[in-house]
């Protein structure tokens, strides 16, 4: 609900949860406001390889998506890895989702 209420979506989690249409302009406007709020850190890294992990755009992108914009620049800065309750760390996300070309 707060991720909602930042990208802009003031709705019921029985609305977002019956409307895949919702879903995905919440997406897209989520995978926006995080690459804007990484931009500095994609021009910087994209491509480089950062606490033995490569580093792409669409990768951080999903890290964020995973543990938000603050995990992603804390690994970024120190090699702090933020882990989400199923053990799934952002690690995990740079690396599975990297080299994909986004269109917002």
């Amino acid at each position: 609900k707060k991720t909602l209420k930042w990208i802009g979506f003031d709705v019921t989690q029985e609305e977002f949860l019956n409307n895949p249409s919702l879903q995905e302009q919440a997406m897209l406007a989520l995978m926006k406001k995080n690459k804007k709020s990484l931009k500095r850190h994609i021009e910087k890294y994209d491509g480089k390889i950062v606490h033995n992990v490569f580093i792409t755009e669409s990768g951080l992108i999903a890290a964020a998506h995973l543990g938000g914009v603050g995990s992603v620049r804390k690994f970024l800065r120190n090699g702090k890895e933020f882990k989400d309750g199923f053990g799934t760390s952002i690690v995990d996300y740079i690396e599975k989702f990297n080299g994909y070309k986004l269109v917002y």
